[in-house]
């Protein structure tokens, strides 16, 4: 009797095992809350005082920045921000490397921002992977 409960209680555990990675895969990936709070990407580009104030071996200057995030919001993003946890204050400037998109829900809004999104990533040397479920995708220049 003794191994039947064992058995019992090992499927027990792996069935609620895979409940919770299920629930887990469905909710999508959420970031650390540094990463899903700053300001929003272009009022802290017009703000910035920077000549290069997001990711300067990305795009050089602020304005060309300023261009992307633009275009981010013309292929659909709803909120483009640049996260508390990317940004750096010195002695000289302001700046930042990364920011986060907040992707629609509305399919083909969401692949052209997708792609623009995958495009980054594979520059930066990874392998961009989409979840469904994914609500914001965080974009990293180093």
């Amino acid at each position: 009797m003794g191994a039947k409960l064992a058995i019992g209680l090992t499927a027990g555990v792996l069935l609620l095992g895979t409940y919770y990675l299920e629930d887990v895969w469905e909710k999508g990936v959420e970031l650390p809350k540094e990463f899903t709070e700053g300001p929003e990407a272009l009022v802290w580009l017009k703000k910035n005082r920077g000549e290069s104030a997001l990711a300067s071996n990305r795009f050089g200057e602020t304005q060309n920045a300023a261009r992307f995030v633009r275009q981010l919001y013309d292929a659909g993003a709803l909120r483009v921000i640049v996260p508390e946890g990317s940004i750096t204050k010195d002695d000289v400037e302001t700046y930042a490397d990364s920011l986060v998109v907040t992707l629609p829900t509305d399919p083909a809004r969401r692949e052209r921002v997708w792609r623009i999104c995958a495009e980054e990533i594979r520059r930066a040397g990874f392998n961009p992977e989409e979840s469904k479920n994914e609500k914001q995708v965080l974009l990293w220049w180093d």
